[in-house]
């Protein structure tokens, strides 16, 4: 009996330190997340730019660039339309106890501005994409938007699973194992 219960605690064991050994491998803290108040907006509107995920105290540098329409650079030698982004402004603020900021940036005139902050001390960077529409063309209506992914992962993934199937074929070998034991035995 004692090598049948001794027996199952170890495959038991096995299965549990698995799935814990995979789940361990996540990549926590969570990740730093930007989102920003509104994805589209009419000219002069003004956003908050918001993220998560930084150093509590942190320095964070944000920059707003506007993505200008197709122009033909003199002097390249390439002949097709060159997209000049330009930096539209600079901003500097710190993240609050929790790593979080928040910061309002103005846009003016129509097209594609893309928000982005980077932390100086842990380099992490997050952006959000605002598209400024003409007036009239339905604007202001966007939901946040996030370049770099969005909530840290907490539940199962494929690697436990892996790990929790591994562990319970092994349960499986050891009750067969000590189920043939006890026939040789009697």
């Amino acid at each position: 009996m004692k090598k049948t219960v001794s027996a199952l605690v170890l495959t038991g064991s096995l299965a549990f330190v698995g799935a814990g050994a995979a789940s361990a491998l996540e990549s926590y803290p969570a990740p730093a997340t930007g989102t920003v108040s509104d994805s589209v907006v009419t000219p002069d509107s003004t956003v908050v730019f918001s993220g998560v995920g930084f150093i509590p105290g942190e320095e964070i540098l944000v920059t707003a660039t506007y993505a200008n329409d197709p122009t033909v650079v003199a002097g390249t030698g390439v002949s097709s339309p060159i997209i000049l982004a330009q930096q539209i402004g600079s901003y500097n603020t710190v993240a609050d106890a929790a790593g979080n900021f928040a910061v309002e940036v103005t846009l003016g005139e129509p097209g594609t501005y893309t928000l982005t902050a980077t932390g100086v001390e842990s380099g992490k960077v997050v952006t959000s994409t605002v598209v400024v529409e003409a007036e009239g063309t339905g604007a202001g209506t966007g939901a946040n938007a996030s370049a770099d992914g969005g909530l840290a992962d907490t539940g199962a993934d494929s690697a436990m699973m892996l790990w929790g199937a591994a562990g319970v074929l092994a349960l499986g070998a050891g009750v067969a194992s000590v189920a043939v034991a006890r026939r040789k035995n009697a």
